[in-house]
């Protein structure tokens, strides 16, 4: 049996971890830490300063592929930076545009006369929650509400138009003028357009001491006068015209076979072509100034099958109702029991009447707030835009 031979493990007392660097040793490592250091400065001063000199000093790149801001965007960028500078508390407040709405506030006739009725009605306006007001300037009598400068005519306001039209834009509001084109007893003779015998003496409505002259839509002169008033309107800052009364007078039967006989009075096409020649007057003059012409008619005369003597005359002719702005007029029935019926009713014989063509609805009158409810639900039910105020 072999003795197993015994090996002698020789322990060190030195903990290799531990162990501590000579001197001599530690001084070396020193010096060439430092000598390192010193030579990366060096080399990186050598290499970096060039190279940082080089970006900075170099010129714009020249490449098809590099992009260049664009000068709006360079503009929005300057006047973005100004307006963080301190002169942004002086800069002018920026008022929004008011929206051009159909449903609009209708002052009274007195309003215009004065700065003082002008502004108080607008005050009681800006609770209505519309944004277009509209101001009579020329009334159902021919007097002009306003100072005008038309030649001959004589005023009754002393506002100018641009006058009005600027306290309604004052008060937040969207300038409107309404006018009646050829009901008028008071420019007719003036303006040499008025309604004449065939050997050329004033014609009358009535008696002499209570009839009244007219405007003829017949004689061009009177689309001149017309057309030059929706020029004045327009060029004033109104930007909506409302034409209203474009109709003739209730003629008796003796006007129409011997007193007006050299007109064509008996007929309905040939009169209705003369009110639309005075619509077309109104609007180029309306155009100068970039306003809208809109024509009013009563309902209850559209709906009738004889219009004749109405302001609805014009819709004997169709065909330009289809590219017209129109507001009709209606006024409910005061029972709340058949104010919705009455409506329904009344917008069937609208349509029938406007033979298609679009219009807005203006409710005027006195009523309670259960039938305006009921008559704007049926105007709703329709397709049809109908305000009050």
């Amino acid at each position: 049996m072999n003795k197993k031979t015994k090996i002698k493990i020789k322990r060190s007392k030195v903990n290799l971890y531990n162990k501590r660097k000579s001197k001599t040793r530690q001084i070396v490592a020193i010096v060439i830490t430092a000598v390192a250091a010193c030579g990366l400065c060096i080399l990186g001063y050598g290499i970096g300063k060039p190279l940082m000199d080089f970006f900075r000093n170099r010129g714009p790149v020249s490449s098809e592929s590099s992009w260049t801001p664009d000068s709006s965007l360079e503009a929005e960028s300057s006047s973005g930076e100004m307006s963080s500078s301190s002169e942004e508390s002086s800069a002018p407040a920026v008022i929004p545009t008011p929206v051009m709405t159909k449903s609009a506030y209708y002052l009274s006739e007195e309003a215009a006369l004065s700065s003082a009725s002008l502004n108080s009605e607008l005050a009681a306006a800006k609770s209505s929650g519309h944004s277009v007001v509209v101001v009579t300037l020329k009334d159902s009598d021919g007097s002009f509400l306003y100072k005008t400068s038309i030649e001959k005519a004589e005023s009754k306001g002393t506002l100018s138009a641009a006058q009005i039209a600027a306290e309604i834009e004052k008060a937040g509001f969207i300038p409107a003028a309404k006018i009646s084109t050829i009901k008028d007893k008071t420019n007719g003779i003036a303006f040499d357009c008025n309604y004449k015998f065939a050997d050329g003496s004033t014609w009358i409505d009535g008696y002499p001491g209570t009839g009244k002259t007219w405007i003829s839509p017949f004689d061009n002169k009177a689309l001149g006068f017309v057309k030059s008033i929706t020029e004045e309107l327009s060029q004033a800052g109104f930007k909506r015209i409302i034409a209203a009364e474009t109709m003739v007078p209730v003629f008796f039967k003796v006007d129409i076979t011997t007193n007006l006989a050299h007109l064509p009075l008996s007929d309905r096409t040939a009169r209705a072509e003369a009110l639309w020649n005075v619509i077309a007057a109104a609007e180029e003059g309306a155009k100068t100034g970039g306003a809208e012409l809109y024509i009013e008619m009563d309902g209850a005369g559209l709906i009738l099958e004889k219009k004749d003597g109405t302001d609805a005359e014009l819709a004997f002719t169709t065909a330009p109702l289809k590219t017209a702005n129109i507001i009709v007029d209606y006024s409910p029935a005061s029972s709340a029991d058949n104010a919705y019926s009455a409506a329904k009713s009344f917008i069937e014989s609208l349509n029938e009447a406007l033979d298609g063509a679009e219009c807005i609805v203006r409710i005027r009158g006195s009523f309670s707030a259960t039938v305006l409810s009921d008559v704007k639900k049926a105007f709703d039910e329709a397709g049809i835009e109908a305000f009050s105020q």
